[in-house]
């Protein structure tokens, strides 16, 4: 299942899910963008959220056929530190955000879709 001529590879990054994870993560799958790559960016809502209050919506523009996806996390939106507690975080990843991440990957695999395929 590799590429066709002219397909250009289509990657999901998802980091990890503390804070200090989203920025290097983000930057380096905008170096990737800028050399043909597709991507989708995976991120928590709580931690996509932080990322728009942060940077602000502008952070976000520019990117043609860069993708975000901010999946339900669980995490309450009004605590500023949710993702402090580590075990709730766990617990929260595990039965909220896995079925909407295996979700969101069965939907970009399905060439139905018009998500494009991903990267094998």
């Amino acid at each position: 299942m590799g590429l066709e001529e002219g397909e250009k590879p289509h990657a999901v990054c998802l980091p990890a899910l503390a804070q200090g994870h989203i920025t290097p993560m983000l930057e380096m799958a905008k170096l990737l963008h800028a050399r043909g790559f597709h991507f989708t960016f995976v991120n928590t809502e709580f931690n996509h959220r932080r990322l728009l209050r942060s940077r602000g919506t502008a952070a976000l523009d520019g990117l043609p056929s860069f993708r975000f996806a901010a999946i339900p996390d669980g995490l309450p939106p009004s605590e500023a530190d949710a993702t402090q507690d580590v075990p709730a975080l766990c617990y929260a990843m595990a039965t909220t955000f896995l079925p909407h991440l295996q979700a969101l990957l069965a939907k970009l695999n399905d060439p139905s879709s018009g998500q494009g395929r991903l990267w094998p």
